[in-house]
């Protein structure tokens, strides 16, 4: 079935003659907050004189109208914010991905069935992909962001306790001094 764009239906929402469509019609199925003041504005100046129009009522509809106004506002607001925080995530993670430039870092290779790493290598960050999800070429091989477990020369840490190589090198045995070095001599003056 072919979309007929000349149909009454399609004139208002789209005009083929116009290089932008600006002066396309806009939906008038939803109420906006100057149709509703010119509704009430309409009620006011047509209302029957022996039976004006209920005070309280008004106001409630005014208190409405304004919560609706507000409630659109803090929608958009709400999504421009979202828009912002996804723009400040895409640049963090273009600037963080463009620092590794020339850095080393430690990728994984392969994990197990639980995700935990079981082979790595290490490379010279030589280029960053930024279309799609981010990737990083360490040593000509891409590799994705996600994939990078280290930065830089990080000590290899021992599974069964915790600590490094480093820490079980150092010597731990106990260098105080505990000579005793106090002087005990009398040394008052008997000059007689």
């Amino acid at each position: 079935m072919a979309l007929d764009l000349n149909s009454a239906a399609a004139s208002g929402i789209y005009d083929k003659t116009l290089a932008t469509q600006t002066t396309a019609k806009s939906d008038k199925s939803t109420l906006s907050t100057d149709d509703f003041w010119t509704l009430i504005a309409a009620e006011l100046k047509y209302q029957d004189m022996s039976n004006p129009m209920d005070n309280a009522a008004m106001m409630e509809q005014i208190t409405q109208m304004s919560s609706m106004s507000t409630m659109n506002s803090m929608a958009t607001a709400i999504s421009n914010f979202s828009t912002v925080i996804n723009n400040l995530s895409s640049v963090t993670l273009t600037t963080y991905s463009t620092g590794l430039l020339g850095r080393e870092v430690t990728v994984v290779t392969k994990t197990d069935e639980d995700g935990k790493p079981t082979e790595t290598i290490k490379g010279i960050v030589t280029g960053v992909d930024l279309t799609g999800a981010t990737s990083v070429y360490v040593d000509g091989k891409k590799y994705e962001l996600a994939n990078i477990m280290a930065v830089g020369d990080v000590p290899d840490m021992n599974k069964d306790d915790g600590t490094s190589e480093d820490d079980k090198n150092t010597d731990t045995t106990d260098k105080t001094d505990t000579s005793d070095k106090t002087d005990t001599t009398d040394k008052t003056d008997t000059g007689k």
